[in-house]
């Protein structure tokens, strides 16, 4: 179980620079160039840069991973809600399974570092707390622009298959309860994550 926790952690910490520096690079060629030629140069250019970074210091990161500040965790978390939101074009549902990372993260790392037992109930609310304030962040854009987009009601009744108007009311209730409800299974799954994660490993 150790070693698999290890690997995932490898691939979470070592993504991060080839997909941000990759995505960085791209985001270069559009500001600066725009050559029709040139955008798989920067993009392949950001990754290989990041591979470099991996290679010199990855082993290292991995090594300590469970006592890396906490403002580098809080900055890896909120890259990968970046990337989960652009990849699936603002929808917000599937940002709430890195809630599961986010537990999975935090369980090992209060065993790791034998944090007493009597702290565990802080910490846990304090992990899911946050997890469910990044959830509502990301849930802000998503709702924002399903109010301003004329569009939606009607995209939203195709996609149901509803035969009766939707009205600015219905897609209100639709993102403030469907906000809601993320916000609420983010917090959860954070939450259970953790605390079988921590019991997974004192077992």
């Amino acid at each position: 179980m150790k070693n698999i926790e290890k690997r995932i952690s490898g691939v979470i910490i070592g993504s991060i620079f080839p997909l941000s520096l990759g995505l960085l690079s791209v985001t270069i060629w559009f500001l600066l160039d725009r050559a029709e030629s040139r955008p798989l140069i920067y993009l392949i250019t950001g990754i290989l840069i990041g591979v470099f970074i991996d290679l010199k210091f990855l082993k290292d990161w991995i090594h300590h991973r469970f006592n890396l500040p906490i403002w580098i965790i809080v900055l890896i978390y909120l890259v990968y809600n970046v990337f989960v939101y652009g990849f699936f074009m603002g929808l917000p549902v599937f940002n709430v399974f890195l809630g599961l990372l986010a537990g999975y993260y935090f369980g090992n790392r209060v065993c790791f570092n034998n944090v007493e037992a009597e702290k565990h109930k802080k910490l846990v609310n304090q992990v899911s707390l946050f997890a469910g304030l990044v959830m509502a962040l990301v849930c802000i854009p998503s709702g924002f622009l399903a109010l301003m987009n004329y569009g939606a009601a009607g995209m939203i009744k195709d996609m149901l298959g509803l035969d009766f108007e939707i009205t600015n009311s219905m897609i209100w209730g639709i993102v403030l309860i469907g906000g809601f409800i993320l916000v609420l299974t983010n917090i959860l799954l954070t939450r259970i994550t953790m605390i079988k994660t921590i019991k997974s490993y004192n077992s």
